[in-house]
């Protein structure tokens, strides 16, 4: 099936000079106009049924995609995306991926049938790109949050990443720590790797090496991260790491229950740390040092953009980084720092 981007290649015009022809709404030359009309004709092409209902603006739905519905990191998100929605008169439908292509292929077809008028996408993982290109080729909306793709023409609204892991690792380093581990997320999540990147600059400056086993790949949830922890408990005391940082508060979680299984103190024989500062970290009893990330802020700002390109679909795509902070309570030490 031809794209926009065949039109445009064939007429020898801007992708956004194909979108003004078919959308009607800026002047065009008429004979560029022309030459375009002729592409569509000498292609076939035909606009799919979410172009038309998005002209038509007939689902008045934007679709919210996640990767782990029972993950404590989405409600607030979602909060953030449907109180902004119903403030301009749109449903939000949510999809649970679980990471698996087949349900990011479901949500797209749903996008094509025009059942939705756009899609947020928080779960965006390299094997998705292809898919995801092709919607934003056929001009469809859609603003990727909390996961980026590099090289995706889209609008993104991420928190920043990078500062976060090495905001976490220079906080390990300030209490004194040297063999500090940090267990990552999913495999191909830009979050995850950026994180590590920051991480791995902040152990760069302090001069030093990151072996591997101190990096262990996998999904940073409670069983993965505890079975990991153990792996670090039963290695000898001069090799194992005294410091951990997770990728989720609920990893966390697992590391903590491991670590108090193998009869660990925390913080005094490992210090722990996760990313998201969801509720229960500041729990009485589990008191764990995060950084925070902004949720409801970016689902709030994801749906505003999505918004925007709703009414003015050939704009440039626009990237929003939203800070982060750290939380510092009672599992790395240092709790009277900031006390939450």
């Amino acid at each position: 099936m031809s794209t926009i981007k065949d039109i445009a290649k064939h007429a020898d015009v801007s992708v956004a000079t194909v979108s003004y022809v078919l959308n009607n709404n800026r002047y065009v030359s008429p004979e560029k106009k022309e030459r375009v009309l002729a592409a569509i004709r000498e292609l076939n092409y035909a606009p799919n049924a979410a172009a038309r209902g998005l002209r038509a603006r007939e689902s008045r739905t934007i679709g919210l995609i996640v990767s782990d519905i029972s993950n404590p990191f989405y409600p607030d998100l979602a909060k953030g995306c449907e109180d902004e929605a119903q403030k301009h008169g749109y449903a939000v439908h949510m999809i649970n991926t679980n990471d698996q292509p087949e349900r990011m292929r479901q949500a797209a077809a749903q996008a094509r049938e025009g059942k939705i008028d756009g899609l947020i996408v928080t779960s965006a993982l390299e094997a998705d790109r292809e898919l995801l290109q092709s919607l934003r080729e056929r001009g469809f909306p859609l603003v990727l949050a909390h996961r980026r793709l590099e090289g995706l023409d889209a609008d993104l609204v991420e928190s920043d990443n990078f500062e976060g892991g090495l905001m976490a690792a220079r906080h390990m380093l300030r209490m004194g720590h040297r063999r500090i581990a940090f267990m990552s997320g999913v495999a191909g999540s830009p979050t995850s790797k950026l994180r590590e990147e920051g991480y791995r600059q902040a152990m760069k400056e302090a001069g030093i090496d990151v072996p591997p086993v101190w990096t262990l790949s996998g999904e940073a949830k409670y069983t993965a991260s505890y079975e990991r922890m153990l792996g670090y408990a039963d290695m000898p005391p001069d090799e194992r790491p005294t410091a951990v940082i997770n990728m989720s508060d609920v990893g966390a979680m697992g590391v903590l229950d491991a670590a108090a299984d193998r009869g660990l103190r925390v913080p005094e024989d490992v210090a722990v740390m996760g990313f998201d500062d969801l509720f229960l970290a500041a729990f009485r009893s589990v008191r764990l040092t995060t950084v925070r990330i902004p949720r409801y802020e970016l689902g709030r700002r994801a749906t505003e953009l999505l918004l925007e390109r709703l009414s003015e679909a050939s704009r440039d795509a626009r990237h929003v980084v939203l800070p982060v902070e750290l939380i510092v309570r009672g599992t790395c030490g240092g709790e009277q720092a900031n006390r939450i």
